[in-house]
């Protein structure tokens, strides 16, 4: 429909933003902000898409807007279709079976307003996990660009006709509604906060309609000046600085300043419209450049399909952030966004079917895909208790005097083993030496968070193994802290936690230990504790990496070792927990550095006391054993299965706590 040859150099810009968003969602920590990537792609689209108005316009003096909805019909939606309908089976053969909430999500892409779906969306403390991260959540952005194909056109018919009645220009009615929306961003982000600013519709137009503004000015005569080609260059180092400096989940992005990078991304655009006639400059040719071209005419798939595949990847324990997790994850992304352009978008963007028929097409493949929502498996629950083993290897109430715990014979490590062990050993660096045969079993109370919960299960599974070794109890609650103070700022909907924390350890525990006065405490916490907490205004949130946090959680867990052994606990064991594995919401969770300070944190509290309290370095042994990484072992990044936490449990955690209870 357009009189404008194809430039090869807007392709290359196609090929820019995918890749700059590609390598963001990989977690390359050099570029946090790549999702600069989607503005740029923003403003591609509203210059595009305007310059095809204005010429139909100015070819037939109307618009047809059937024509129109038709041609963005095929080029949009057999692909995303198709993606959404490949999560849907994907999810039937067991992929991405913590997501919660896939249904809604599926419903939500495939009526084009995901974004939304967002933004009136919680996210819970289950769905914080790399299992529970949606593979449509890209959808966002493909939901902002299709709004804006259903309401321009009539937008854009109505500025015209204004424009022709009042001898108004038509570039200066879009320059009006782009100052409006550049401006709406920042005021979006004030009043509702930063996740409307960046996912909102009205916080993101202002960015399309800088490139509509372009095509509008090219339209209304303004001839780009033969010199404009040398600022090429320069805006694309612009974009990728930015891409590179610009924080990720916090910051400039999110406070409304996107429609900035849109100026630059249309002044890119603007360099690139010299006339043929001009001498291409030396960017314009590297943007042209074959491989660049190719990967531009297929970065709708490429953007479509690289997200499923980070997720399903991660959920298999790959790291994408390094040379071989990458080149694996791009390669499947490539090969299939090749095959989807080749043998489905390609041949029905090209279709010579009527509006009507597009349209009855469309309308039945949506809806086909829409019902496989209905289908659509609940998610596997992040934390489940088995509470047939919890019950079962539950301390009996303490009755009268307990009989010393002492030692009588050595047992021969593999009667530790258990039946079901099959694994190699542990590596001797961090597993203890055979324990001796107590004269009567251990009594373990494990307390702590979800990851305490599933450790403590193994222990209680191997407990009913070995029960003239061990007795286990567990407590535990979702998200548990041993820091009681002051609030969680990092999730807003942890409110519950301190609450929840409080009761555990001031009230429960201690009425626990009177009751079934357990021979070692072994306490364990994963995320909360690394989470950011404000103290005060003043001082605004604080993370592990300010030493004033540090202190504050070096003294709670100083204070609460203190507690237990005033209690009468005769071992206290704190449990150094693995790192995650997971891909957090909230991007500062993803700073491993905060993991290693906490673990620090505990190592110095537990050497501070000369006798009875001990560390368990669960983040060592597990790394040790090549198992860090193990989706197996963590499926969703942080939670052990019943089965991993009891492999724990028989090949070092179990015999640790036998030996630390009897002295060894």
């Amino acid at each position: 429909m357009s009189s404008h040859p194809r430039q090869p150099a807007l392709d290359g810009v196609r090929a820019l933003a995918v890749a700059l968003v590609v390598l963001f969602h990989a977690g390359f920590g050099f570029m946090p902000g790549g999702y600069v990537g989607v503005s740029v792609f923003f403003t591609l689209s509203g210059f595009l898409i305007t310059r095809l108005l204005l010429h139909e316009h100015a070819a037939s003096g109307t618009i047809s807007f059937g024509g129109f909805y038709a041609r963005r019909l095929r080029r949009l939606v057999p692909a995303s279709l198709l993606c959404v309908a490949a999560v849907v089976v994907a999810r039937l053969f067991g992929a991405y079976s913590r997501v919660d909430g896939l249904r809604v999500d599926v419903v939500g892409a495939v009526l084009q307003v995901f974004n939304w779906v967002r933004l009136a969306g919680t996210t819970s403390y289950a769905d914080l996990f790399a299992g529970s991260v949606s593979p449509l959540e890209h959808f966002w952005s493909l939901a902002i660009e299709e709004q804006f194909y259903w309401v321009w056109p009539v937008v854009f018919v109505v500025i015209v006709r204004r424009c022709a009645r009042s001898q108004r220009s038509v570039a200066s009615a879009v320059a009006g509604l782009t100052v409006l929306g550049a401006l709406a961003a920042p005021l979006i982000a004030w009043r509702w906060g930063a996740d409307a600013a960046y996912w909102s519709t009205p916080a993101r137009i202002a960015e399309i309609l800088v490139g509509a503004l372009l095509a509008a000015m090219m339209a209304g005569g303004h001839r780009v000046p033969a010199w404009a080609r040398f600022a090429t260059a320069p805006a694309v180092a612009v974009i990728v600085a930015l891409a590179v400096v610009l924080p990720s989940g916090h910051g400039f992005a999110y406070s409304g300043g996107l429609p900035l990078v849109a100026v630059v991304s249309g002044v890119l655009l603007w360099s690139l419209q010299v006339s043929s006639l001009q001498v291409p400059s030396r960017s314009e040719r590297m943007l042209s450049w074959r491989p660049l071209v190719g990967l531009g005419r297929i970065s709708y798939g490429v953007y479509l399909i690289h997200w499923p595949v980070d997720v399903l990847l991660r959920e298999r324990g790959w790291r994408l952030d390094t040379l071989g997790g990458f080149a694996v994850a791009t390669a499947l992304t490539l090969v299939l966004a090749l095959a989807s352009y080749r043998l489905l978008e390609r041949p029905i963007h090209g279709a010579a079917w009527s509006p009507s028929v597009t349209f009855r097409r469309a309308g039945l493949a949506t809806a086909g895909v829409a019902l496989l929502a209905v289908v659509v498996p609940a998610a596997v629950p992040a934390v489940v208790a088995n509470e047939v083993v919890l019950d079962a290897a539950e301390i009996a109430p303490a009755e009268g005097s307990l009989a010393p715990l002492v030692a009588s014979t050595t047992v021969p490590p593999t009667s530790l083993a258990g039946p079901t062990t099959t694994a190699a050993p542990a590596p001797t660096t961090t597993t203890s030496s055979a324990p001796l045969q107590p004269l009567r079993p251990v009594r373990m109370l494990v307390v702590g968070d979800s990851t305490a919960l599933y450790v403590g299960q193994g222990l209680a599974a191997w407990s009913l193994d070995h029960p003239d070794l061990a007795q286990v109890s567990v407590r535990w609650c979702q998200g548990c802290t041993f820091m009681l103070e002051p609030a969680i700022t990092t999730f807003a909907d942890l409110s519950g936690v301190l609450d929840a924390s409080r009761a555990l350890v001031d009230n429960e525990l201690f009425g626990t230990i009177d009751e079934l006065r357990p021979d070692v405490v072994v306490l364990m916490s994963t995320v909360s504790d690394v989470a950011n907490r404000e103290w005060s205004a003043d001082e605004g949130p604080l993370g592990p990496r300010d030493q004033r946090y540090r202190t504050r959680m070096r003294d709670a867990y100083g204070e609460l070792t203190l507690r237990l052994l005033g209690a009468g606990v005769p071992e206290v064991v704190w449990v150094v927990p693995p790192v995650p594995t997971a891909e957090w919401r909230e991007e500062e969770m993803n700073d491993l550095e905060r993991y290693r300070l906490h673990h620090d944190v505990i190592r110095e509290v537990v050497a501070a006391f000369d006798m009875q309290v001990e560390v368990a370095d669960l983040d060592r042994w597990l790394d040790e054993a090549g198992h860090a990484a193990t989706p197996s072992w963590r499926p969703d990044g942080v939670h052990f299965t019943e089965w991993s936490a009891r492999q724990v449990a028989e090949r070092w955690l179990g015999p640790l706590l036998v030996g630390v209870a009897l002295g060894e």
